[in-house]
């Protein structure tokens, strides 16, 4: 039996084919490595090593153990990370999204569900997040249309009501809904990543959208600009409203939507308690 760091400084030694430069590699002096070096010969009961005055060189045996040792620190290190990854999806819930607000909507009831995980979270397009779920990449999937595919379990999880959020001044600011056509031309701010919602700029194709990847940098631009941006009933709920704004529903059927949580059958009861709050 050897011990494994004395197989990792042999590696090192083979890899620099100076005593001197491994040394300098592990941050260990010569004197050292090449004690080590004589362990690990004693251990095997075999010489790994030709030595001459100034110099330290496999021989036969030094390389026929290389080869078969390099491999065995290939596969440990393989094995190390799938055992990490092991762990990593024993404590961790990976959810996908396909806007915002389901997050919002889901966070806190997966930390009451599931104390001791840790909740991962990615937004993405459907289709992928499908993929995603079959690869098993995501273990639950938040949807706004259910899965065709009798293969998934799914629940109703929310339902979210797209806005138009108007300075007090704003020549429409007593309407009691608009719809994306009498908005067209107009320009808007709007967050960068709101998933499925993107659609919105082709309903709007006259009308410039001024993107922000940051959300307290957009509600800056909210303060101070007269332009308009776009808001839901739940972002109101979970983010506050901007008091310089009037919020008015947007009348167009595709400003509506419901979202489904989704896993696989077979996954249906590891799930279960999360499935039960909604």
């Amino acid at each position: 039996m050897i011990e494994f760091y004395l197989l990792e400084q042999f590696i090192a030694f083979a890899k620099a084919k100076t005593l001197s430069k491994a040394a300098e590699d592990l941050h260990l002096s010569q004197p050292a490595l090449s004690r080590n070096m004589k362990k690990l010969e004693d251990d095997l009961g075999v010489k790994l090593f030709n030595r001459t005055r100034n110099k330290m060189e496999l021989n036969d045996n030094g390389h026929y153990f290389y080869e078969h040792g390099r491999r065995i620190m290939e596969e440990s290190e393989e094995l190390i990370t799938s055992l990490r990854e092991y762990d990593r999806k024993n404590r961790t819930i990976s959810l996908g999204v396909c806007s915002p607000a389901p997050l919002w909507i889901l966070t806190p009831l997966i930390n009451e569900c599931f104390p001791h995980m840790n909740l991962q979270s990615k937004s993405d397009d459907e289709n992928q997040l499908l993929e995603d779920l079959d690869r098993d990449l995501c273990q639950l999937i938040v949807l706004h249309e259910k899965p065709l595919n009798d293969s998934y379990y799914c629940k109703e999880c929310g339902k979210e009501t797209l806005m138009f959020a108007v300075p007090k001044n704003h020549k429409y600011a007593k309407r009691k809904s608009l719809s994306f056509e009498e908005m067209n031309g107009q320009n808007m701010l709007q967050m960068a990543n709101v998933g499925f919602w993107s659609f919105v700029a082709d309903k709007m194709p006259d009308s410039r959208f001024l993107l922000q990847d940051d959300r307290y940098s957009l509600s800056e631009l909210i303060e101070a600009s007269n332009l308009s941006n776009f808001a839901t009933d739940l972002s109101i709920r979970y983010l506050g409203r901007s008091e310089s704004r009037i919020y008015i529903p947007v009348s167009d059927s595709e400003a509506e939507v419901t979202y489904y949580l989704v896993c696989k059958k077979e996954n249906r009861n590891e799930f279960s308690s999360l499935f039960s709050v909604l």
